[in-house]
């Protein structure tokens, strides 16, 4: 005799709910029931404690209800989308919602996991969840249907063209078994919506920005974009000496930047809609993404070159592309790049995320302010540290030209006229720079160009 036959029923439990009227609550049995191990359904017009029918769904009301639970699986307040594996049947005599258990758990309703305590929808406790992102199928993000299938493509395929690659759809992985697209295509397309965040903040604690960017779309494109806005703000030191050379190092070694960021894209959990939060302070840069290792890794293991791709099929596409040169050869690229320095790149990890934290070679906490901002005098004899910023930008030009003009900073710091002249004259103050010429045939050439001529 089937349940739908039997009066009262079976009491509540881990796969049996009872509604006597559908609801907003029904959302969160439904995420509770996708995080179980087996199959379960959701009975409604069931008194719960008396366990008897108390109203028949007309088929009126059952489509209008069905309609509801479509427009609530297809929205971003599950994740990932449980569409394929929760179905209203309103086939039944007794109508209700059958969950499948999904193969991506822990599955989200508004940020948050809930999983059932015998009849009871219960918020998961921070151990559960870990484990249950621990053992996730680590290829099953990649390989599920794309909850968006018209997908623009143009981007990832115009990288592919840049490198002279062809691009095939099939062979990435962009296309299931039945012809739809996966999520490595939705993450290669226009319409990627998981953000990397990056902030510049004044100082050395959160108390100031001084900038802030937001970064989405075709990944490829996101890693482009956003190590170019690094870059531009990873300062160039420059010691300037009366010798013909010149000792230069930029705060961030390139090499650790792009490890490190590749690195939080590449194996982040995209379970998690938590964007990746790059920030940058005087001192240090942290780059924090969500998640925790894959299959439950530990930190020495990976720090000695283990590897577990999270997403492989991300790693697949961009390997191809070479942003990933080898595997597992990222974080000892990251460390040997300090190799030289005092300070040493550090890592942290927990249930909720993996955090990288670069040391700022150029730092030093203990000179006082100068009285230009942007240039600082050292202990050598004859010696000047010129940061890049705005000096700085007006030496690495010079660097490549035999002189510079007002006109000429005008446009590369992007500057009034009055602004220009203020950094030409700070440089020329302390003999990095100086003037030849008057008039408009004022320019401007390194010192230590003339001293060597």
């Amino acid at each position: 005799m089937s349940l739908d036959d039997r009066q009262p029923f079976p009491i509540e439990n881990e796969i049996i709910e009872y509604k006597e009227v559908f609801n907003e609550k029904c959302k969160r049995e439904i995420a509770a029931l996708l995080n179980g191990t087996q199959p379960a359904c959701i009975y409604f017009g069931v008194n719960d404690l008396s366990r008897k029918v108390t109203h028949i769904y007309t088929d009126d009301e059952k489509h209008e209800i069905e309609e509801q639970v479509g427009r609530w699986l297809s929205s971003p307040i599950y994740y990932p989308s449980p569409v394929g594996v929760v179905h209203v049947r309103t086939d039944r005599q007794l109508f209700c919602i059958e969950i499948h258990p999904g193969n991506a758990k822990p599955y989200f309703l508004d940020g948050r996991v809930y999983v059932r305590n015998g009849s009871e929808s219960i918020k998961a406790s921070q151990e559960r969840v870990t484990k249950m992102i621990a053992f996730q199928d680590l290829s099953s993000f990649d390989v599920s249907e794309s909850p968006i299938q018209e997908l623009k493509l143009d981007e990832i395929e115009s990288v592919f063209k840049r490198e002279k690659l062809n691009f095939k759809a099939k062979a990435l992985g962009f296309l299931n078994s039945q012809g739809l697209f996966t999520n490595v295509a939705f993450l290669m397309s226009s319409q990627n919506n998981f953000v990397v965040k990056v902030a510049i903040f004044d100082g050395v604690k959160v108390d100031q920005f001084k900038d802030r960017r937001e970064f989405s779309g075709c990944l490829p494109k996101q890693i482009d974009e956003i190590l170019t806005y690094i870059n531009l703000n990873n300062p160039l030191s420059a010691r300037i000496t009366g010798q013909a050379m010149r000792d230069e190092k930029r705060s961030y070694p390139s090499v650790a930047i792009r490890e490190a960021v590749i690195n939080a894209i590449v194996h982040r959990s995209y379970f998690s809609k938590s964007p990746i939060q790059i920030e940058i302070f005087d001192d240090h840069l942290t780059i924090m993404s969500p998640g925790p290792l894959p299959g439950g890794m530990k930190l020495n293991a990976v720090l000695a070159g283990q590897t577990l791709p999270r997403n492989p099929q991300v790693v697949k596409v961009l390997n191809k592309l070479k942003y990933i040169e080898d595997y597992g050869t990222g974080i000892r690229r990251i460390l040997s790049s300090y190799d030289d320095e005092k300070k040493k790149p550090e890592f942290k990890t927990n249930e909720d995320f993996v955090k990288v934290c670069l040391p700022n070679s150029n730092y030093r906490q203990h000179l006082s302010k100068p009285i230009f901002p942007d240039v600082v005098e050292i202990d050598e004899p004859g010696a000047v540290k010129v940061v890049l910023d705005e000096q700085g930008r007006i030496v690495e030009y010079l660097k490549n030209h035999l002189y510079v003009t007002r006109a000429i900073v005008e446009l590369i710091l992007e500057v009034k006229g009055t602004q220009a002249n203020r950094y030409l004259k700070q440089l020329v103050d302390i003999d990095v720079l100086k003037r030849v010429g008057a008039g408009p045939a004022t320019r401007y050439v390194l010192v230590h160009q003339i001293q060597n001529k």
